[in-house]
């Protein structure tokens, strides 16, 4: 009768222990990453449990450690507690003795990982087995070996089911460890292109580099009164005071930057731009989910150092960016053609040719041909 009862208390005590299991195994999975990283203290397993006693936890607790599904640490002189995978738990209880040491250690560096080396050190164990055990558990698929950005040529192992931080591998800008630079380049020049577009009001459009005196040339066909463009072969060498011209859009000058009325326009905040961006056609979406609105304000950082953002106030008390008055974007994937340092003509050469205020200018505004300071510094050349 005794034994039936005490049959019937482990069975009990199983399906408890099974069930505080699967709360903390679910409770402990980033949202993320997917990978059980959370560690558990006394209070929050009891809340989990449901239980008011200390003495009952402490049963299932170590049922649960017993059977390597839980597995102990020391927190702040504190003990806290974390849930390890089923299959891994499995895998645990058929190492051997210095097995089991060696994956210890491995697992005490959590997402930061260690060295083969350092597991050498630690355990006191011939090189030979280390490295028989590492390659044993790997192939099991208990641990794995990742590439270090601080130490790429040294093998970094960690647990299999844990995701490494991001001072192992780096953030979304490294690939395999490596730091991915036009990946970097392309994604502050989309954020300069569309922050630009919000932080200007329209203004007119200006063609003053494109007068009539353009290299493109035109010639009548005999056979008709439509006009074609000469083939390069046909083209004369043009004179030398002339300056070869893009008909292509030119962000610098083509329009004025007429600025926004204060209070009337809410710039780009650094979450506005964080949406820009993992939802631009512009980037794959494999990258794009894995930024961060972390890591694009450090892009924002960067770029206001760089002279090309600058941070103003909205009017509801949050901070927005805009591009600073004539910078210059490249679209993603556009080329602009050069322009060659000839003469030019009159208007190119003059002040006005080259303002970019040009359309503001004229009697009774704060900017007027009358009190223009730039004439005198051209006369006097």
């Amino acid at each position: 009768m005794a034994e039936k009862a005490e049959k019937s208390e482990k069975k009990q005590l199983a399906v408890a222990a099974d069930k505080l299991y699967v709360t903390v195994a679910n409770a402990s999975r980033d949202e993320q990453s997917g990978a059980r990283s959370k560690t558990f203290g006394q209070e929050q397993l009891m809340a989990h449990a449901g239980l008011e006693s200390p003495k009952e936890l402490m049963a299932l607790v170590q049922y649960l450690t017993n059977e390597n599904l839980f597995r102990t640490l020391r927190v702040e002189k504190k003990l806290v507690w974390s849930a390890r995978p089923r299959e891994a738990a499995r895998q645990i209880s058929a190492l051997d003795r210095d097995e089991k040491l060696i994956y210890e250690v491995i697992e005490e560096s959590h997402t930061q990982g260690t060295w083969a080396r350092f597991v050498k050190q630690k355990t006191n164990i011939t090189p030979n087995a280390v490295t028989k055990a590492l390659a044993k558990m790997e192939k099991s698929m208990l641990i794995k070996s990742i590439k270090s950005v601080k130490n790429p040529l040294q093998k970094t192992y960690m647990l299999y089911h844990l995701v490494p931080s991001e001072d192992v591998t780096g953030n979304s800008f490294f690939d395999a460890g490596d730091l991915d630079e036009s990946f970097r380049d392309e994604l502050m020049n989309l954020i300069v292109f569309w922050v630009r577009q919000q932080s200007w009001a329209d203004g007119k459009k200006t063609s003053r580099r494109r007068g009539p005196d353009s290299p493109i040339l035109v010639a009548e066909d005999a056979d008709s009164a439509n006009k074609k463009r000469k083939r390069a072969t046909d083209i004369e060498e043009l004179p030398l005071g002339t300056k070869r011209r893009s008909l292509k859009f030119d962000p610098e000058t083509d329009f004025t930057q007429l600025i926004f009325r204060a209070g009337s326009h809410k710039y780009p905040t650094a979450e506005d731009i964080h949406e820009f961006v993992i939802t631009s056609d512009a980037i794959k979406a494999t990258k794009g989910s894995t930024l961060t609105a972390q890591e694009i304000k450090g892009l924002l950082d960067v770029l206001v150092w760089d002279d090309k953002l600058e941070k103003v106030p909205n009017s509801e008390g949050s901070w927005g960016y805009r591009t600073v008055r004539g910078v210059t974007f490249k679209p993603p994937g556009a080329m602009y053609d050069e322009y060659e340092e000839h003469a030019g003509n009159g208007l190119t050469q003059a002040p006005c040719g080259r303002c970019p205020v040009f359309d503001l200018c004229h009697e009774d505004s704060p900017v007027n041909p009358a009190e223009c300071v730039y004439f005198s510094k051209w006369l006097e050349r």
